[in-house]
């Protein structure tokens, strides 16, 4: 069985319960914004994102649905998009930027205002692990027009900060330089997702030896190394 590759997981970071902040560029030049909730999470199987975005536009519920993966065979990412504002189904493909944080794909689809087949571009760009920004382009005559722009904040998971070793924070993060983190797993050949600043408080998930798998303040759950990780005298 095909098994989910680099591409699977840029995918994968963009996971979570997001906040977002959204504007909707209408033809007069009205900008009219929205404020929602994203979830997003990856099909079992760790091939497809899928997104659910809800909002409120001008009073009215808002609701969108997106699908994204990476076809191996073609090379190419592919995607879907709909929402509730009407019954059209764009289908898109499209590529990513080498460092994996910039999804751009382009397909067509009916536009109910021009009525008529137009050119939508969809790029996904995570800013850092926390900050992701969506926006969407009618491509028309090498034209391109701005029509919707989200940015996204993740929400860090409620933890339950008592008093027992289970639920509170049981580390923090020593060393002058802090310690450099990956999303998904200690992999050395390339450059960490992020860095903890030292002092920052963590809870640990698993002691997996060289490396251990923690959860920061934020919401963030990556793999440190041990030697960073100093535990906090409890009273």
């Amino acid at each position: 069985m095909e098994k989910p590759n680099e591409h699977h997981k840029h995918l994968r970071k963009m996971t979570g319960t997001w906040d977002f902040k959204s504007k909707f560029h209408l033809p007069s030049g009205q900008i009219i914004e929205v404020a929602g909730l994203e979830i997003a999470k990856m099909q079992p199987g760790g091939f497809w994102l899928i997104s659910d975005y809800t909002g409120k536009y001008m009073g009215m519920p808002f609701h969108a649905h997106s699908l994204i993966g990476y076809e191996a065979h073609k090379k190419k990412y592919s995607g879907t998009w709909t929402d509730s504002f009407d019954s059209v189904l764009v289908i898109l493909s499209g590529t990513c930027s080498k460092d994996g944080k910039t999804i751009t794909i382009v397909g067509k689809g009916y536009a109910p205002v021009q009525k008529r087949e137009i050119t939508y571009k969809h790029v996904y760009e995570t800013k850092d692990t926390n900050t992701k920004i969506y926006k969407l382009y009618y491509v028309e005559a090498e034209k391109e027009e701005l029509i919707m722009e989200f940015t996204s904040k993740r929400r860090p998971p409620k933890l339950n900060l008592s008093s027992t070793h289970k639920d509170s924070f049981t580390h923090e993060i020593t060393g002058p330089f802090g310690s450099a983190y990956y999303l998904d797993g200690p992999q050395q050949a390339r450059p960490p997702e992020g860095k903890f600043k030292s002092g920052t408080r963590v809870r640990l998930i698993r002691n997996a030896g060289s490396y251990s798998v923690v959860q920061s303040e934020t919401g963030i759950t990556a793999h440190v190394s041990t030697a960073a990780l100093k535990t906090i005298n409890k009273k």
